[in-house]
């Protein structure tokens, strides 16, 4: 068996993981997946997907056919439930420990989620895998996949000294939280989404006539504090945690299929201001101070060998818990338009959660699938009321507007 070493920006995602759960669709079964799986094997048996994933190594695992056949029929699971719906396939691998399959797959019902290593890429190699492997198995055909750009270290540096030189020193701390009274607490992950296809348009309308120039993108977050603060969850307004794709800072004709965008902590002056949200946004992009973030990141692992995984969940938690929050704005999904869904876009299932979530944290995600807004949020049930945060993310899919004009 052949092996081949993660890179440190590889190592510096071992942790983490994301699960995209997409569909209704025609024709997508679990058998198909497999075999769209196993042809990917046979034609490239060291793709990042077809192979194992040695977390103590670190390396990338390449088995035989004889291997992976085995490998792919745990990896691709059969619900074999009608009645399961797109939250509840989501639930099952978010409730999975981090295990040897780069990949994991859940199928039925017409849907697919997919849990994904975030060693292997972000939204956007993520979002690629999802498009071709759902139609390779509608199609009945093995998928395909170019050769991956994964190294990352010689595009961050030349991105970096070409365009920006030295990154600002300048870095924002995470809140120190003071002496509080305690309860027992133990995880409790789970997610909440809503989606529409009418919203953009009313918030686009609105924006025009109110706010000129300030992105949806902020028009939704700061709307999603304001419900969160309405429904009296006193989200903590110092600041909240942005994920950059650095891919705009790539030349056009560069690419890279790994990882290559990271959480930057901001604060802008009022989180319930969409003016003020893109103004410090704005900013920290043409700062490009994320270059200089993940160059020093990569720099460390390279030196240390050392990844860091998330620290173990403490057993107590705050008496009254502040949502700390976390904004992960994928842009528009329109590459996976030409799926062969069976609902239209307003009732699709378009979801991208993380697995792991600090204990009085939330994290919005937002994407646009062919003029329909999708929104997930992720925390503790054991921390926060379900029902408060599908009412917060209700108000956003609805009324957006409305309650930004309370503040």
């Amino acid at each position: 068996m052949s092996a081949t070493d993660l890179t440190a920006s590889e190592q510096s995602r071992l942790p983490y993981e994301t699960i995209r759960t997409v569909g209704p669709f025609y024709g997508v079964t679990a058998e198909r997946m497999r075999a769209a799986l196993i042809g990917l094997h046979a034609a490239d048996p060291t793709h990042r997907v077809v192979s194992r994933l040695d977390r103590a190594g670190p390396r990338w695992e390449h088995l035989d056919a004889e291997a992976f056949a085995l490998h792919a029929g745990a990896a691709v699971s059969d619900l074999g439930d009608w009645t399961v719906d797109f939250d509840e396939a989501t639930s099952r691998l978010q409730a999975e420990p981090r295990g040897a399959y780069p990949l994991r797959i859940v199928v039925g019902a017409g849907y697919v989620a997919f849990k994904v290593s975030n060693a292997y890429g972000d939204a956007e190699p993520v979002n690629e895998l999802v498009h071709e492997l759902v139609r390779a198995a509608a199609e009945g055909r093995t998928a395909t996949f170019p050769p991956a750009h994964r190294h990352i270290r010689y595009q961050l540096v030349k991105t970096w000294w070409q365009r920006f030189g030295l990154w600002p020193a300048r870095e924002v701390a995470t809140p120190v939280s003071p002496a509080a009274e305690l309860r027992d607490w133990a995880p409790q992950l789970t997610q909440r989404s809503d989606r529409s296809g009418e919203i953009l348009r009313h918030i686009r309308q609105w924006r025009d006539r109110t706010a000129p120039g300030v992105t949806t993108t902020a028009i939704t977050f700061a709307a999603f504090v304001s419900a969160l603060r309405d429904l009296g969850l006193d989200p903590d307004l110092s600041g909240a945690v942005v994920h950059i794709d650095a891919r705009r800072y790539l030349a056009r004709n560069a690419r890279v299929d790994s990882n290559f965008s990271m959480g930057v902590r901001l604060s802008p002056r009022d989180l319930t201001d969409p003016g003020s949200v893109h103004e410090t946004l704005q900013a920290e992009l043409a700062s490009g101070r994320v270059l200089g973030m993940m160059l020093r990141r990569s720099a460390r692992i390279a030196v240390t060998g050392e990844a860091g995984t998330p620290g173990p969940y403490p057993s107590k938690i705050s008496t009254t818990p502040r949502p700390r929050l976390t904004l992960s704005n994928q842009g528009r999904h329109d590459l996976l338009s030409d799926l062969p869904w069976t609902v239209d876009a307003g009732s699709r299932a378009n979801l991208s959660v993380p697995t792991h979530s600090d204990p009085e944290g939330i994290t919005l995600t937002t994407s646009e699938l062919d003029g329909a807004l999708h929104l997930e949020a992720t925390f503790h049930a054991s921390t926060y009321d379900p029902e408060l945060i599908t009412r917060a993310l209700d108000v956003v899919c609805t009324n957006p507007a409305g309650i930004l004009a309370h503040r």
